[in-house]
């Protein structure tokens, strides 16, 4: 009954992208003996007396004891206001099993704390036992859009990092003196912007979490903003429809499907797959175009995304985008809409703008160049002169450091994941700098960091892939006992019955089919580095 009530929130709110989460959390939980070694704890005090925590620059606005349900037990919920704007929620259980679980935000944040997604997301940990806290990153999105809110360097600040880390401390803060001891295990858990803010708080605030999972992290915020100005430039006027996504997705996977030894609809790793528009899909008689062909333009706009950024001198200067989110697959649980990855990100229906030209204009607009440039015009980007003008921005926002030794020294472990069919957040990016840390930060570091990559998956979830996953129960598994994952059971939901599970690989290994056994079955598989 728990399970199926939070399971329906969270299929009636992600369609409103209220904040970018992965799927199938706490699933496992209740099969793991960890769950149950930390005897609960009760409270020592009221939860009115937590209003007295308000000091200096942090204010109590609420405390309230919220009655237990049958899918969520009793518990006290905390609200305030760390100035200017950063709103928060702490929920603390009155059976306690002493873990801390905060989970981050999606696009600009901004959030309303009672959305329907981010109330779910907190009732699931409550139900397992965990405390729970989020923040608005300090700005209301109702009232400051997108990244208009960045007129306030504060917010902008907040926005970054600060918001994050004053919610840490104070929900720690709040279960000390709740229960008066304190957290014994901290775990972060979110996916895009969320992701960002969790290697934010590896970087910067190594001591806030035991275990960071890192969903599709925003990684090079800056870049990605300079890489969607060169596909929209790419785009301009191509005349791409998603019907037109829809043909190179079908060649695309006639090309590559079985590049990896198994048919399944699935690109297992985009890099094997050698795939040219202009060679591979079926091209439109000169002059004319058609519902089944690609024009010479439209080719080569395509393969100006795949390419990547070069910079006028010749400069290769971001990644390309790998090809495969084009494919087609399910957008959100229970929504029962089939789209192609690029479908709102990169191309649009009816003229719409893409969600990718919307997040960079604005942030070009507000972040980048401080509000100087009120008429920028993605046309006009200099690629020889703008991307230097973002190092101000870059500073703040791009969480880069890749030596994470402080964070490793305390025990700290990191799972990243990243879905190859990602059209919002190029996967090459968690691929780059799990290579670059894992460089940095000393002999072995698959002890405290690993990288999953999922097959076709689209923006965090989504897709042909098998994207319902149990991420925080393999993580608490890895801090609490020292467990690593050395693979996680991965499910595909389709008309709400899974009809196949595979394992999720640390990276660089990935799902090999043994040769025995049904396709379909995550037993038949292997985690082997590809040959």
């Amino acid at each position: 009954m728990r399970r199926t009530l939070i399971a329906g929130l969270l299929a009636a709110s992600f369609a409103f992208g209220a904040h970018a989460q992965s799927l199938g959390n706490f699933t496992e939980g209740a099969a793991s003996p960890l769950r149950y070694t930390l005897a609960p704890n009760h409270p020592s005090v009221t939860c009115a007396a937590l209003g007295q925590l308000s000091a200096g620059d942090l204010t109590i606005t609420a405390t309230t004891l919220v009655a237990a349900t049958a899918d969520v037990p009793e518990f006290c919920r905390v609200r305030g206001v760390i100035s200017p704007e950063n709103q928060f929620e702490v929920n603390l259980p009155s059976a306690w099993n002493r873990r801390f679980y905060m989970f981050g935000n999606g696009g600009y944040a901004g959030e309303n704390l009672d959305a329907a997604a981010r109330q779910a997301t907190s009732a699931r940990a409550l139900a397992a036992g965990f405390a729970t806290a989020q923040t608005n990153t300090g700005h209301d999105a109702a009232r400051e859009p997108l990244a208009t809110f960045a007129a306030s360097v504060p917010k902008t600040i907040d926005y970054a990092f600060r918001a994050v880390h004053r919610t840490v401390l104070t929900a720690k803060q709040a279960a000390a003196t709740y229960y008066e001891r304190p957290v014994t295990f901290s775990y972060w858990d979110s996916c895009s912007t969320g992701g960002r803010e969790g290697l934010m708080e590896v970087q910067r605030f190594p001591a806030d979490f035991d275990g960071v999972i890192a969903g599709a992290p925003v990684r090079n915020f800056t870049d990605t903003m300079i890489n969607y100005v060169w596909n929209a430039q790419a785009l301009d006027g191509a005349g791409l429809t998603l019907d037109k996504v829809k043909i190179v997705a079908r060649a695309l996977v006639e090309k590559c499907d079985a590049v990896d030894g198994l048919k399944d609809g699935l690109i297992d790793d985009p890099r094997r797959c050698d795939f040219k528009p202009s060679r591979d899909v079926q091209q439109c008689t000169q002059g004319a175009d058609g519902p089944d062909c690609l024009t010479s333009r439209q080719s080569q706009a395509l393969e100006k995304i795949y390419a990547g950024i070069t910079l006028p001198n010749g400069q290769k200067y971001f990644f390309g985008w790998p090809p495969g989110a084009e494919a087609v697959g399910s957008e959100f649980v229970g929504s029962g809409r089939q789209v192609t990855g690029w479908d709102g990100w990169i191309v649009t229906a009816d003229g719409q703008v893409s969600r990718q030209t919307e997040y960079m204009t604005t942030f070009m607009k507000n972040l980048a160049f401080g509000r100087s440039e009120p008429n920028f015009d993605w046309r006009n980007f200099d690629f020889a002169k703008d991307p230097s003008r973002m190092s101000a921005i870059r500073s703040l926002l791009v969480p880069d450091e890749t030596d994470l030794s402080p964070f490793r020294r305390r025990g700290g472990k990191l799972m990243m994941y990243h879905g190859w069919s990602d059209a919002a957040l190029n996967p090459l990016m968690s691929v780059d700098y799990y290579d670059r840390a894992s460089a940095a930060s000393g002999p072995d570091p698959k002890d405290f960091f690993r990288l999953f990559m999922v097959p076709g998956m689209h923006h965090c979830r989504g897709g042909p892939a098998t994207d319902r996953f149990d991420a925080i129960s393999a993580m608490v598994n890895w801090v609490e006992s020292g467990a690593a994952p050395e693979s996680m059971k991965a499910s595909r939901v389709t008309d709400g019955k899974v009809d196949r599970t595979r394992p999720l690989c640390p990276y660089p290994q990935s799902a090999t089919y043994t040769g025995t056994g049904s396709t379909e079955e995550a037993g038949s598989f292997a985690c082997r580095v590809p040959g």
